[in-house]
């Protein structure tokens, strides 16, 4: 790996300035993207969530640039466990699935809605749940089980969820039916 850019995500840190400069710096020097990945897709190195937050913010204003990576995002989706890495990468599944810029074609998207699933019928925090939603009803205009499950899952925890799951539950629900 590039140790400029190794270097830079040890020091980093949540702030949005931090991630800001770093995801620039990956905009003006795009040759780092494939180092980028591999930081942020290597789950044994303890700063793989740092690379995660600037390729969630590259799926969120640059899909396209994740287009050569999308395999090995969507295979390496299903075994992040740090809380951080997963709220991005619940961003990036959405952003992903819901581009008008890249096709992902049936073994990614059948990835992208496994995983969805799993976040949202597991103990997870808010975010990773609201963007899973968001993510199968976007499927679910193609697939209609998507969209049946989906209104299945949400109707039985939605009692027992926060307000803001509940919020993004009901904007949800008026989509679908």
């Amino acid at each position: 790996m590039n140790e400029i850019l190794f270097h830079r995500f040890e020091k980093s840190n949540a702030s949005t300035e931090n991630r800001n400069g770093l995801r620039d710096y990956i905009f003006k020097n795009p040759s780092q993207l494939p180092d980028l990945i591999a930081f942020g897709t290597d789950l044994s190195n303890k700063n793989h969530h740092k690379a995660v937050w600037i390729i969630e913010m590259i799926a969120e204003s640059k899909t396209e640039m994740l287009l050569p990576y999308l395999d090995r995002i969507c295979e390496t989706l299903s075994k992040y466990k740090h809380e951080s890495a997963i709220r991005g990468m619940s961003r990036t599944a959405y952003f992903l699935g819901t581009s008008e810029k890249i096709t992902l074609n049936e073994s990614q998207q059948e990835k992208l809605i496994e995983i969805c699933l799993d976040w949202l019928i597991r103990d997870e925090r808010v975010a990773p749940k609201v963007y899973a939603m968001k993510a199968l009803s976007h499927f679910g205009k193609k697939q209609d089980w998507i969209n049946e499950t989906l209104k299945e899952i949400i109707e039985r925890d939605y009692a027992h969820q926060s307000a803001g799951y509940k919020a993004a539950a009901r904007e949800v629900l008026r989509k679908i039916k």
